[in-house]
């Protein structure tokens, strides 16, 4: 990991990889891209390290909390202005891959 001039980890811009849709009727098929999340980053010196949006003290959990209690993407905007909807996008994005994640027991042995 990358340290800044203070000693300190520097953030992180998380990357993820979607998955290759199915193949098109006609025998077509999608490429697979790699999307980076550009916008999510980690800072062990802000809020923790958590998953936030582009270095603020908002996390990921707050915006997909938002989202799971029935607001808007106009609504949480205009309650947080300096939140874009590619914010909001984002979040959803890094919770979905991060829901695909499971853990594997490492064997004490």
């Amino acid at each position: 990991m990358r340290h800044n001039t203070s000693g300190a980890p520097a953030s992180r811009r998380l990357s993820w990889r979607r998955p290759a849709p199915p193949p098109r009727a006609g025998g077509g098929a999608y490429t697979s891209s790699v999307n980076t999340l550009a916008r999510i980053t980690a800072d062990p010196e802000v809020m923790g390290g958590r998953p936030c949006i582009r270095g603020l003290r908002v996390t990921v959990g707050m915006v997909v909390g938002l989202v799971a209690a029935g607001h808007s993407r106009e609504e949480i905007l205009r309650l947080y202005p300096y939140l874009e909807a590619e914010d909001i996008s984002e979040a959803l994005a890094y919770a979905a891959w991060r829901s695909d994640e499971f853990e594997v027991p490492i064997s004490s042995s």
